[in-house]
């Protein structure tokens, strides 16, 4: 039975506290793993989850509880949508690797996201509006530093490809097939309905920070020690191949509808929020519970 007293603020906070201190007093990870971030939302293919405690992967099912320090992977032709306790979406596309290795939120004092994208595709759609909030996406070579957005990135093999072809680019730059990463702000213009707003994201690797703060405006760091390379527009070409990685039907659907694509992100958000309410009719935690703690970002 779900604890009612959690839904008191101030006990969402010592909770998230908790699980911070446990971490840091080295306590089982198996503690940690049990602190809820969000659930799967909507699931495409195949998808594998894992963690510490359970290291052998296991397909995912939809509602299923995301955890701090899950690693998540998808297959070929396989999508997730993670809904965070807060709103926010985090989508993975095909043959992506990632985790969430810190979340900590209360919704008086705002959210504070970290997460890994080892390879493959990826979007942050922020959720509930305050000026408190951060999110962190780090990838092998950088970090993403994002503020009230919608947000891709591309880590591997197809971020070069991509790249490759951006006339800002070209082949000339040497890049790494295996942590190459290509960004791109998606979040439409300030008077867009539907509550997302263009807000901006910090590129940063090798000491140097590239901020992206107009819709389509991405940066690119080639390999690993290399500063990021922006920021540039990206074409409509790229922005197609980003949304191909993502949700092939939603890029076959909108093609050069670029608002068009994130608002049909934002009504599968819209929708994945009446799962995670049903969740807490259930006897989940929902945004009642806050998920803290905080792993070491290595690669799993």
């Amino acid at each position: 039975m779900t604890d009612r007293k959690s839904m008191i603020p101030g006990r969402r906070v010592r909770l998230a506290l908790v699980a911070l201190a446990a971490s840091v007093a080295g306590v089982g990870t198996a503690s940690a793993q049990s602190v809820q971030v969000g659930i799967a939302a909507a699931i495409a293919g195949d998808v594998n989850i894992s963690n510490a405690a359970a290291p052998k992967e296991r397909k995912i099912a939809r509602k299923q509880r995301v955890s701090w320090g899950d690693v998540i992977r998808t297959q070929k032709k396989s999508q997730l949508q993670i809904l965070l306790l807060d709103r926010s979406n985090f989508t993975i596309g095909s043959s992506t690797r990632m985790t969430i290795d810190r979340f900590v939120y209360d919704p008086n004092e705002g959210r504070s996201f970290f997460g890994q994208v080892f390879e493959g595709a990826f979007r942050f759609m922020s959720g509930s509006k305050n000026p408190n909030n951060s999110a962190t996406v780090g990838t092998p070579v950088g970090t993403i530093g994002i503020r009230g957005t919608a947000l891709d990135g591309v880590v591997g093999g197809d971020a070069v490809k991509i790249a490759e072809k951006e006339p800002f680019i070209g082949k000339g730059v040497r890049s790494d097939k295996e942590t190459a990463t290509l960004v791109v702000l998606r979040g439409p213009g300030p008077a867009t309905d539907g509550g997302l707003t263009v807000g901006v994201a910090d590129v940063t690797a090798a000491g140097r920070t590239v901020t992206l703060d107009a819709p389509e405006f991405a940066a690119y760091i080639p390999r690993p020690g290399a500063e990021p390379i922006g920021p540039f527009r990206l074409s409509a070409a790229g922005l197609s191949q980003v949304q191909d990685l993502l949700s092939p039907s939603v890029a076959n659907a909108g093609k050069g509808n670029t608002l068009g694509k994130i608002l049909a992100g934002a009504a599968i958000v819209g929708a994945a929020a009446i799962l995670l309410s049903d969740d807490d009719d259930n006897g989940g935690s929902g945004n009642t519970r806050p998920a803290g703690g905080q792993q070491s970002p290595t690669r799993p």
